[in-house]
């Protein structure tokens, strides 16, 4: 393999992926009291939305040009040559056959054959167990290194001539890849910059039409807050997108976001958003998993009673036979009362994207998106829980105990990031304790932006509680 060939995929991968999600940015240190003193939890309004065909949209999730643009399929082909064969590799026809799960191969428009990334898989489907779960948020990926594609760049202009259809589509993709060299690595793996992508390419985009300018319209601070990747089977339940539930209106349009990288204009927008509703259809579709473990069937009984008492009012009842029996409140619970790291709330509160995104394509169109950021942050529903470590929405915690018991928080843990380690009975991530940040694969909750405290509901139950109610969350 060439050597600048070298991690081509994370790279591609990591450089092109531009938020399926709004916002983040610059440091604010305002007070959570000051915030928003005295709020309460707010109900988020019902938000019916239109759907098409979800076998569509599984097709469009493997093989659509949602990301706009890309490398030639013929360069990638070349750079990845002698790289171990992908462990695990969807079922899909043509030339997207022999890639991983997370890159597809198209056509554009113009004729060019591409390669782009990451796709939605890059981030929301992860190994657990020996299979590959679609729609499990990805808690292994490494966001630290936000290195270019330089070498690419170069070897696309010696290879094509500058009208060629695979340089021109390489150029849209790259410029977009450029933007965002340097901006984006996170403190250490595990975390994802969803938001940043975005604030940072959509900075270069003009708003109305989404063409990409030489200039930044907005500003964004040096610093930002990466997050844990929620799983999509939650989505089905939830009348706002994100954390902060600040996504509102077409989810279908707000997911399409992962596009202001790539993309050529409204133009490309528009034909793509043709096929989002089928996409957002098979998402929506999307079940998790069940607990392959053995269950205290017993101790889950008493652990639902604990449950309904303590947790139902914000994170809804369930109904563990597979039936619809189930409510879910969509609370938005402030800052103050929830106790969490406030720093991302905070952020996204304050980023310049939320003007651009009000003026934009995406929110002047109809089915119409907006964003209306919370200074809190939204109980998800718990459907499958056992399977998301890390928790919080900083990915600060690394097993269900945690969550339940602030005292068994560590300040500093360090996991293999393989996927055998997954320990279904705490259920977490297999992990130790470090006196201080030792290595990218150390968890470090000093930082601002990514401590464990808050959530202290749980202290308050006796040791045998929380096992019974961690044995009833392994049902649902």
């Amino acid at each position: 393999m060439h050597p600048s060939g070298q991690h081509t995929t994370r790279r591609i991968a990591a450089a092109a992926w531009a938020a399926s999600c709004v916002v983040g940015a610059a440091t604010v240190t305002l007070a959570v009291a000051e915030a928003e003193p005295r709020a309460k939890s707010i109900r988020l309004p019902e938000n019916p939305q239109e759907l098409g065909d979800p076998d569509e949209g599984y097709r469009y999730l493997l093989h659509g040009d949602y990301i706009g643009s890309g490398i030639p399929l013929r360069l990638y082909a070349s750079l990845s040559r002698g790289e171990p064969e992908p462990e695990h590799r969807l079922e899909r026809l043509g030339s997207g056959a022999d890639l991983p799960h997370l890159l597809n191969a198209f056509t554009m428009p113009s004729g060019a054959e591409v390669v782009a990334g990451m796709n939605c898989l890059g981030c929301h489907a992860q190994v657990l167990g020996d299979e590959l779960v679609i729609g499990l948020g990805n808690s292994l990926s490494d966001w630290t290194d936000s290195t270019g594609l330089g070498p690419v760049q170069g070897m696309v202009r010696l290879m094509y001539p500058p009208e060629h259809p695979e340089r021109v589509a390489a150029e849209q993709f790259l410029r977009g890849v450029n933007a965002l060299q340097g901006k984006t690595a996170a403190p250490f793996r595990g975390v994802n910059p969803a938001f940043r992508l975005e604030e940072v390419a959509a900075a270069y985009r003009d708003p109305e039409d989404l063409s990409w300018t030489e200039q930044r319209g907005y500003d964004y601070g040096e610093i930002f807050i990466a997050s844990d990747v929620p799983p999509w089977w939650n989505v089905k339940k939830k009348n706002a997108l994100y954390y902060t539930g600040l996504g509102r209106g077409d989810f279908a349009k707000l997911i399409q976001q992962i596009n202001v990288v790539g993309i050529g204009d409204k133009t490309d927008a528009a034909r793509i958003n043709e096929s989002m509703h089928d996409l957002l259809a098979y998402i929506m579709t999307v079940e998790a998993p069940l607990y392959p473990g053995e269950i205290d069937q017993a101790m889950a009984v008493r652990g639902a009673t604990v449950f309904e008492m303590n947790c139902a009012k914000c994170h809804g009842t369930y109904d563990t036979t597979g039936g619809d029996d189930w409510t879910y409140p969509n609370k938005l619970i402030p800052l103050e009362k929830i106790g969490t790291d406030p720093e991302y709330a905070l952020d996204l509160k304050s980023s310049g994207l939320h003007e651009w995104f009000t003026e934009s394509w995406y929110a002047k169109t109809e089915p119409k998106a907006w964003a209306e950021p919370g200074l809190g942050y939204v109980a998800p529903p718990l459907d499958g829980v056992w399977a998301t470590a890390p928790y919080f929405h900083n990915a600060s915690v690394p097993t269900l105990e945690g969550v339940l018991d602030s005292e068994a928080r560590p300040t500093y843990w360090r996991r293999s990031f393989s996927p055998a380690d997954y320990d279904l009975a705490a259920p977490g991530w297999a992990h130790t304790v470090e006196t201080g940040p030792i290595d990218a694969q150390t968890y470090d909750t000093t930082l601002p932006g990514y401590g464990n405290q808050g959530h202290t509901y749980g202290d308050d139950l006796t040791d045998d509680e929380r096992r019974a109610v961690i044995e009833y969350l392994k049902t649902l």
